[in-house]
């Protein structure tokens, strides 16, 4: 015998019911399968504590509902994800900022701010006094629930200084202004001014330094290194950009003995006289004074014409030493007063 199954026949004349009807049923039978009603507390109660106050209750309700159309918006085409995601930071910043009266607060507060901050909706604020953990804690621990501004007093107004118009890159002061790489103004002596200048464009030089030796070195040999070295040194004069940034103190000190004739090589290559020589014998005499230089700076680069260097890098000759480097000096002196006086020279009539 086939099995037949009569399914009820709803009768059509029977009144339908309405969409709040149905929902109010549907809770009836879930009560009546639960076998539970709902809890009247929102929030757990605490052990040995009471029920949280109703604002904190409603900042954390309301902090919820905004947190559930945060993340119902995201799933949706056409919402408005900026404006939603605002409203659900500025309901948990309302949360986060509302001051704690009791244990159950600080239980149910500290529940809500953990579950937000392990969500989806989580900000980057990591590190900062505006992280909410840290203004949580801050909360928990010493009741500072005020938000970030209105914790710090607002700043006085403070009247411009006034423009620094002296010692500005002023020879006779012997002092000039610069700024650091923070952009703060310094005026300190033209030394030490130009130390700071000389020691960052020695850092540029020497990235640019490396880049080019990597970039030109793949297939040299030992041989050819050392000559690529000495030729990207002298190019981008890092000798002289080292010794102004590190030892600018025994340069100036030097540089001023040359020019006040202190070493006497000044007043050595002023006594020679010029005037009656031919221009061939002034060009063979330069190429002498040329060879002559070279020399005696090779000299002055030889071990035996140091003698100790302080912990400041200055470097103290020898008595060779101070020959050859006088000896050097007095031959770039002629050499350029031989320029000179060729330079002044007139094809005769």
């Amino acid at each position: 015998m086939p099995f037949a199954l009569k399914l009820p026949r709803r009768n059509p004349d029977a009144p339908r019911p309405s969409l709040r009807e149905r929902a109010a049923a549907l809770k009836v039978s879930a009560a009546k399968v639960i076998g539970k009603g709902r809890s009247p507390h929102r929030w757990p109660r605490l052990a040995g504590g009471g029920a949280p106050s109703k604002a904190l209750s409603d900042l954390i309700e309301a902090h919820m509902l905004a947190y559930a159309r945060c993340l119902h918006g995201m799933g949706e085409e056409g919402a408005d994800v900026p404006a939603l995601r605002a409203a659900e930071e500025e309901a948990f910043r309302a949360l986060l900022h509302t001051p704690l009266t009791s244990d159950a607060d600080r239980g149910c507060y500290a529940a809500a701010v953990i579950e937000r901050e392990n969500g989806f909706l989580v900000r980057g604020y990591a590190g900062t006094r505006n992280d909410p953990l840290s203004v949580a804690y801050r909360n928990l621990r010493f009741g500072e629930h005020a938000p970030e501004p209105a914790q710090e007093a607002e700043p006085e107004p403070v009247e411009a200084a006034a423009p620094v118009l002296m010692n500005i890159d002023d020879p006779r002061s012997g002092l000039m202004t610069y700024a650091d790489a923070r952009g703060d103004l310094h005026t300190k002596p033209f030394a030490e001014g130009l130390a700071f200048m000389a020691a960052r464009l020695n850092a540029v030089a020497r990235t640019e330094y490396h880049r080019r030796f990597n970039a030109e070195a793949n297939e040299l040999d030992a041989a050819g290194c050392e000559e690529l070295d000495a030729r990207l040194r002298r190019e981008l004069r890092l000798d002289a950009l080292h010794i102004l940034a590190f030892r600018f103190e025994q340069a100036f000190a030097e540089g001023q003995a040359e020019r006040q004739g202190s070493t006497g090589a000044g007043a050595s290559a002023a006594k020679v006289d010029l005037k009656p020589l031919t221009v061939l014998q002034l060009v063979n005499l330069h190429e002498a004074y040329a060879a002559a230089r070279f020399l005696w700076e090779g000299v002055v680069a030889r071990p035996y014409s140091v003698a100790w260097r302080d912990p400041r890098g200055c470097v103290h000759a020898t008595p060779v030493g101070h020959l050859a480097d006088f000896e050097e000096t007095r031959a770039a002196l002629i050499g350029d007063r031989i320029i000179n006086e060729l330079t002044s020279r007139s094809p005769p009539e």
